[in-house]
């Protein structure tokens, strides 16, 4: 498996880059915002790969090329799934064996030699101008390394390899779910049937990407329909009605916990909050606190945003110090708590279990795909108290996101467009956000 790297100035052009580079088999395994552009990580050569390392097993069948059995397929999904998983830790298992004896080679190094495989890998594009809020500089790197101990390292990155394999095989498991759906329901593809001038319509949902889930439900309101005008209303209407909103800017007093995966943009959510509340409540009353986050670089970015926003910053690396600073700040109107970006369950749960008073909240980028999304959103044994949307732009058809909250019953809350703390915060409800996937829609008439 290859891992190639797309910069384009939106999703739909990154989508057209990875058609024409890679073909209709490149896997998408990340979709992030970089320096304003979309990025896209891109896994080729999924299926060849597959197939030359299965083919070394002593009691590996041949691969089929219809159509497999639900037994069948089952079979190779979960050989594919070892397979990735011995890919990706054996590798860094050894990386982390070889840098123990050589301490000028720092564990990045180590972990991408080990991790590549065998065959050469294209080159990727230029990598933007760093950012310092997000990326630390090669020498701030190897000092922490230096400077801190190095299993804490090690433990760091198998977690982030750990995230990207359950990525991917989740990746896998909705397709093959769309796959049987497709199959199941032919109404998409004409056996119910649209009229013709309705048809634009159905090309630009198809081509935003609408989840194949909710368009049944779309095709519905469409045939019930007259005009295009009239179904994108009804549309609009069903979605906002049927999605609940919180109001959190009004009264957003007490602790309040935010959490996301890495990149997601949580940290600047804590801090725009902490600078919009600020100055209604005055710098003395609102605190910033980072709980437990140990990447290199992530306390000086949370320094920083909390003295962009004018408040107190303060550091918790375990329970009994959050619970300690807690008790010494707690008279402050609000308490603010940013989380790791790994393990966000776990982290999740220890906070609930000793602040169980305090909401929590989940920052999601609104054009996360739908298994990212889906993963964060539906963690087990975690009820969270809204969603707030990052990256919140007016190119964005946030269809993932509209599709989880209709089938999870999580208040929408607050929602972000830029990448800065200076760009505050903003109610978002059920018609804003079905309004913003509606709007700016690729119709074409002729």
């Amino acid at each position: 498996m290859e891992l190639q790297r797309i910069l384009a100035r939106d999703t739909r052009s990154a989508m057209e880059k990875v058609l024409n580079l890679y073909g209709e088999d490149a896997m998408i395994v990340a979709n992030n915002k970089v320096k304003g552009q979309t990025e896209i990580i891109v896994a080729i050569d999924l299926v060849s790969e597959v197939k030359a390392a299965l083919s070394k097993g002593p009691q590996q069948a041949a691969i089929v090329h219809t159509i497999p059995s639900h037994d069948t397929a089952t079979h190779e999904i979960n050989s594919f799934g070892s397979l990735l998983e011995a890919q990706v830790f054996d590798p860094v298992q050894e990386a982390v064996k070889d840098s123990a004896t050589d301490s000028a080679m720092s564990f990045g190094t180590a972990f991408q030699a080990g991790a590549q495989p065998a065959r050469k890998i294209k080159s990727a594009p230029p990598k933007p101008a760093r950012d310092p809020l997000i990326e630390t500089p090669q020498e701030q790197v190897s000092q922490a390394l230096n400077g801190e101990n190095y299993k804490e390292a090690a433990d760091r990155e198998y977690l982030k390899a750990r995230e990207i394999v359950d990525l991917v095989k989740q990746e896998l498991s909705l397709m093959r779910s769309e796959f049987k759906l497709a199959q199941q329901k032919d109404s998409w593809n004409g056996t119910l049937a649209v009229a013709e001038e309705m048809r634009p319509l159905v090309e630009a949902f198809n081509e935003t990407g609408m989840p194949l889930g909710l368009r049944e439900s779309v095709i519905e309101v469409i045939n019930q329909s007259t005009s295009m005008s009239e179904a994108i209303a009804e549309i609009n209407s069903a979605i906002g009605d049927e999605i609940e909103t919180l109001d959190l800017l009004d009264n957003l007093q007490g602790v309040h916990i935010i959490a996301g995966s890495s990149g997601s943009g949580k940290t600047l959510m804590a801090g725009r909050l902490a600078k919009q509340m600020a100055q209604k409540y005055g710098d003395d009353q609102v605190a910033l606190i980072s709980f437990n986050d140990a990447r290199i670089g992530a306390w000086a970015q949370t320094q920083l945003i909390g003295s962009q926003a004018g408040v107190e910053t303060f550091r918790a690396s375990s329970i009994d110090m959050l619970m300690q600073l807690v008790s010494e700040i707690g008279e402050r109107k609000l308490i603010l708590i940013d989380t790791s970006g790994v393990d966000i369950e776990s982290h999740i749960n220890q906070l609930d279990s000793v602040l169980p008073e305090a909401q929590k909240h989940l920052v999601v980028a609104a054009d996360a795909s739908e298994t990212s999304a889906k993963r964060q959103l539906k963690s087990d044994g975690v009820r969270w108290d809204s969603v707030m949307l990052s990256r919140f732009e007016g190119d964005v058809h946030p269809w993932a996101i509209i599709y989880l909250l209709l089938n999870n019953p999580v208040p929408l809350s607050l929602a972000a467009i830029h990448p800065t703390i200076a760009d505050s915060a903003t109610p978002l409800d059920g018609f804003r956000l079905a309004g913003q996937a509606l709007s700016q829609l690729p119709l074409r008439f002729g």
